[in-house]
């Protein structure tokens, strides 16, 4: 089997050019030309096939499509620049990937089309937390999750083979790093607001094993980690600062609801079996990568735990 994985030089396309590679699938990546792309494309000559360049640019689509039996399509912006940069969201996140989709069905293969949407499109939590099914209603809140619901029914009424993944929280220790009205978003909502986790990982297994899975064709599956994964957003935010040996105030903590959820994922399990990884590895991985760091506080920690409170009281006025 050969697949085209688009983005596949950020984070989560490099878990899944791993992936792939372990399965012996054959890979073509695409990703922007830039420096560090360059970088790693050379790094893996050898193993895949790379072109870079623009993903607006329909010529260039069409010679990725046409030899590949399944398209991982990654490539994408996510917020906030979707909401800061509205235009060019669209034309990445919509109508380029409309273009794919289009050239995706005209090509003599009709790969399967795995396309990661996300938990997001449920809308925000209301009354009594519920754990969200794929058959539950979406709606669109910004133009993040208008992209996803939007590309989801474009590819449902297409003629090709299609899989959509609902991806919950995903994040590892690589992505450490937020700017500052990310951060203060993350401090304005409530302690109890529902989120499931998911490693990236575990996310790249799945989309890579809905290449090659035909049970998995034509269903809109949700991507969580499980019932060791279904946190609050206390348990969430706190886990940086706890792995740092540093305590987070709850009073810190905001009144907003946020679109994330709890998932059924047992149907995604039994089709993909993808579920590696729990919360626990998240918070090991963390504590890992941080640990030089919270040796060197532990001495200060008389000071350091009320000059963080002050400085997340600024961040959140």
């Amino acid at each position: 089997m050969k697949i085209l994985i688009t983005g596949a030089y950020g984070n989560l396309g490099l878990m899944c050019v791993e992936q792939a590679l372990a399965l012996g699938y054959k890979i073509k990546c695409f990703d922007l030309k830039t420096a560090a792309n360059q970088k790693l494309a050379d790094e893996y000559a050898g193993q895949v096939e790379t072109v870079l360049g623009d993903l607006r640019d329909a010529d260039l689509l069409k010679t990725l499509v046409d030899d590949v039996d399944a398209i991982i399509h990654n490539a994408s912006l996510l917020p906030p620049l979707t909401e800061t940069q509205s235009e060019l969201a669209q034309a990445v996140n919509v109508d380029a990937c409309k273009v794919l989709i289009d050239l995706a069905e005209a090509s003599p293969l009709k790969p399967v089309f795995i396309f990661p949407s996300s938990v997001t499109v449920f809308g925000l939590p209301q009354g009594k937390y519920k754990v969200k099914t794929a058959y539950d209603s979406v709606e669109a809140t910004d133009n993040y999750t208008r992209h996803k619901l939007e590309i989801e029914s474009y590819l449902l009424a297409s003629e090709l083979p299609w899989v959509v993944l609902r991806v919950g929280v995903s994040v590892d220790a690589r992505t450490l790093a937020t700017d500052r009205a990310t951060f203060k978003k993350l401090l304005s909502i409530k302690a109890d607001n529902p989120l499931e986790y998911v490693h990236p990982k575990d996310v790249a297994l799945a989309m890579c094993k809905a290449a090659s899975t035909p049970a998995a064709v034509g269903k809109v599956l949700l991507l969580g980690g499980g019932a060791s994964c279904q946190v609050t957003q206390r348990e969430f935010l706190s886990t940086a600062f706890n792995q740092l040996g540093l305590n987070f105030p709850p009073s810190l903590h905001g009144k907003e609801a946020f679109y994330t959820h709890w998932m059924d994922t047992a149907e995604s399990q039994k089709i993909l079996q993808y579920q590696q990884h729990d919360f626990s590895a998240y918070q090991q991985e963390l504590g890992d990568k941080l640990r030089y760091i919270r040796l060197f506080l532990w001495p200060l920690r008389w000071l350091s735990n009320p000059l963080l409170l002050l400085i997340l009281r600024q961040i959140k006025k």
